[in-house]
């Protein structure tokens, strides 16, 4: 049965940012978000949760005192994406609800109901209370193996009743509080910057002394899985939090260390476009080009800091290098207008987000979207440079997936599969234009990396080959 749907916009996430004190980056900024394995900014998963809760409370106003929950936070729920809360179950003296994005899981709250018994744990009252810091910790994994601290609540009582009114009378607004103080532990100070949480399993328990913080202890850091295990109490509330590190975003090797692995002046005399230029593979690509000579112009659509980044560094190693604003969805030749020389080469790493968790096996809108970046964006590419230098060299980034699906790829590989085909019939009809495609492996970049640390082509070694092969023409 549904009890509530809604979407989660700018608005409503500044809000909770706020009120929760949890303004990680993954969640208030997109030019840092899409560094993330998310790409774009995504819901507090407490946000989610208390949300539900209060849609329960506010769909049966007589339920019994709350006595634990376990939530799970099992993938991302994003900006404006329509979000159900479903009550799956009801069994004696608890609930099961689930919160869904297109009939797929996103995350799942187990509930029951009973007095407490407990008393709040006696290792929490002696612990330092650290101060609020607007920004989230950046430690290294290993600093908090063994960590102990009070952090203060941020969200208000006052708050509390305004943003969830019937769940803040059902369980007391002191235990919304503490709920929301462990995104700000998550986010912010334990794992900090670079963090995921995963779940939440807490109990109702009676407080001999009235603290207005958490308490916190971290009790398993796993390095292999980076992990991060804790013990909270606070608020009329005892439990744990499970939560992961990230790995911070990969970072693309410097114009010193690429002078090395090219020959100088290898590159020069060639104008070089690199769509997505910004970050990734795209910065790789314009460093090398530079690195050997060639005038590289990186384009970026929402990292303007990051494009101009990569071009202070370029510029500082001698390079030339200029930047400029391109949207792969809008037509090309408008916005190619501005610059001085034509292109001899252009790169293509032009994306949207990849990964997105869909119930179905295919989804229309999820192709229409990878459909418009890597075939219709590439083509209108094409066309406007070619209309300038007829023998343009163009790179079209394909990728195993094609042949190699991991479940929930199948609009991406059969978008890049069509852009195969494409540029397989632009070689063939469009001399002296010509377009290299290369089929990548899979890469350690923003969007790619992993908790586990799997095995993945380091970029540089992938790309250099491919750098040379395009250059080469036209012959």
């Amino acid at each position: 049965m549904r009890l509530a749907q809604r979407t989660f916009n700018h608005a409503a996430q500044t809000r909770f940012a706020d009120v929760s004190g949890d303004h990680n980056p993954m969640h208030v900024d997109a030019l840092q978000a899409r560094r993330t394995q998310a790409g774009a900014p995504v819901v507090h998963g407490i946000h989610l949760l208390l949300w539900a809760l209060d849609s329960l409370a506010a769909a049966q106003p007589h339920l019994p005192p709350f006595h634990s929950l376990r939530a799970q936070f099992k993938t991302f729920v994003y900006l404006d994406e329509l979000v159900e809360v479903e009550f799956t179950q009801q069994r004696d003296g608890g609930f099961r609800l689930s919160l869904n994005v297109a009939n797929a899981l996103r995350s799942k709250v187990s509930i029951t109901c009973g007095a407490a018994l407990e008393e709040c744990p006696g290792w929490s009252s002696s612990l330092e209370t650290l101060p609020f810091s607007p920004t989230p910790h950046d430690l290294d994994f290993e600093l908090w193996c063994g960590r102990s601290n009070r952090i203060p609540f941020h969200m208000t009582p006052g708050d509390a009743e305004e943003l969830f009114p019937a769940a803040a009378k059902w369980l007391g607004t002191r235990r919304i509080v503490a709920i929301a103080a462990t995104t700000y532990l998550v986010g912010m100070v334990c794992p900090g910057r670079h963090s995921l949480y995963s779940e939440l399993a807490v109990s109702a328990c009676t407080e001999p002394r009235l603290e207005d913080s958490l308490a916190f202890r971290v009790t398993e850091a796993d390095a292999r899985f980076r992990s991060v295990d804790q013990e909270i109490a606070g608020g009329g509330l005892m439990g744990t939090v499970k939560s992961f590190a990230r790995h911070p975003p990969t970072m693309q090797a410097r114009m010193d260390s690429l002078a090395e692995v090219v020959t100088p002046g290898e590159f020069a005399g060639s104008v070089v476009l690199i769509v997505g230029g910004s970050r990734g593979l795209g910065e790789l690509t314009a460093k090398l080009i530079a690195a050997g000579g060639g005038r590289v112009i990186v384009s970026w659509q929402v990292g303007k800091e990051d494009a101009e980044r990569v071009a202070l560094e370029i510029r500082a190693a001698g390079g030339m290098c200029e930047t400029l604003s391109f949207d792969a969805r809008k037509p090309a030749l408008p916005q190619l207008a501005a610059l001085a020389a034509a292109p001899t080469h252009a790169y293509y790493f032009a994306t949207p987000t990849i990964f997105r968790p869909q119930a179905e096996m295919f989804v229309q809108s999820r192709l229409d979207e990878f459909v418009a970046i890597y075939v219709d964006g590439f083509w209108q590419l094409a066309q406007a440079l070619r209309s300038r230098r007829p023998g343009v060299s163009l790179f079209y980034p394909s990728s195993v997936f094609v042949t190699e699906r991991p479940r929930g790829m199948t609009e991406y590989a059969m978008s890049k599969a069509a852009g195969e085909v494409l540029c397989a019939e632009m070689n063939a009809s469009l001399a002296p234009l010509h377009v290299t495609v290369a089929r990548l492996p899979r890469l350690a970049t923003d969007q790619t990396a992993s908790f586990s640390g799997q095995d993945a082509a380091l970029p540089l070694d992938a790309m250099l080959p491919i750098v040379r092969d395009v250059q080469a023409w036209p012959r």
